[in-house]
């Protein structure tokens, strides 16, 4: 049985596993070790999936998948029905824009390369029960939060060049330091992606990956919690619709222009 932290008990578990065969059994050994019953399997190659509505989550491995094969699986995999513990989903660093982009709706767990500890750890935590409500890391809903903060009501001309100036100086941090000390993906990510707004700049969804400084699967799963927070919104490309890229919402794009009004009003450093 897979260790999670805090008051906080697994759930026994039906599962569904969807994937190559070889994956199966890696998926299938994954969610046993974490306490769950493997209910049903299928191919990607399979019409059908029997034994996919009993499952009270569905776990898919997508990293031998290329082509037009991924886009169909992913596909696929927008039209799974929701299931109580939600959908985890394996894939490699490439796949990202391709896997990501058109799943970050859905109550989902995008994992890149994890290994078999990782999978098993993702899948005990999907069947956690809190004893009382966990703290969020975001708020619950962007658009309760208080709006008289004392920012400055007009914006401020910000150089796109001396945001990245702040990005380059917080990653050199890292090289007197260990990159663990200063993660902060979600502001380096915000930061990122108003650079990019003030360049006229579209980001990948792998780019953001990168922006945040830490492991894809970790980037993934902000990006998916601070898209449903109402801070980060998907702008579908006009030349591919399997791909999108990610800018910063309307609300948030606001927050971070009053931001900065607030350091030029204070003689303060973007940091």
């Amino acid at each position: 049985m897979i260790a999670v932290s805090g008051a906080a008990s697994i759930q026994h578990a039906r599962a569904f596993v969807l994937g190559r065969p070889g994956a199966r059994v890696h998926l299938a050994a994954a969610a046993i070790r974490a306490g769950a019953e493997v209910v049903a399997e299928a191919d990607w190659s399979d019409a059908a999936s029997p034994g996919m509505s009993d499952a009270q989550l569905v776990i898919a491995a997508l990293e031998d998948l290329a082509g037009d094969t991924l886009h169909d699986a992913v596909d696929r995999l927008g039209h799974v029905p929701e299931t109580e513990f939600g959908l985890i989903v394996t894939l490699t660093e490439s796949q990202i824009d391709a896997v990501a982009a058109p799943l970050l709706a859905r109550r989902i767990t995008l994992l890149c390369d994890p290994r078999p500890a990782d999978l098993a750890a993702a899948i005990a935590q999907a069947l956690v029960a809190p004893v009382e409500p966990a703290a969020r890391p975001l708020p619950a809903n962007v658009a309760d939060q208080r709006s008289d903060y004392g920012l400055p009501a007009e914006p401020v001309q910000v150089a796109a060049a001396d945001v990245r100036k702040a990005i380059r100086a917080r990653r050199l941090r890292s090289r007197p330091f260990p990159d663990v000390l200063f993660e902060d993906p979600a502001w380096d990510m915000l930061l990122d992606l108003y650079a990019a707004h003030l360049e006229r700049a579209q980001v990948s969804v792998s780019s953001l990956c990168i922006a945040a400084a830490v492991p894809p699967s970790t980037a993934l799963r902000w990006i998916g919690r601070m898209t449903e927070d109402g801070l980060f919104v998907r702008e579908p490309d006009p030349f591919d619709r399997r791909r999108a890229f990610m800018a910063l919402s309307d609300a948030a794009l606001d927050r971070m222009n009053r931001y900065f009004a607030t350091l030029a009003q204070n003689g303060l450093a973007i940091a």
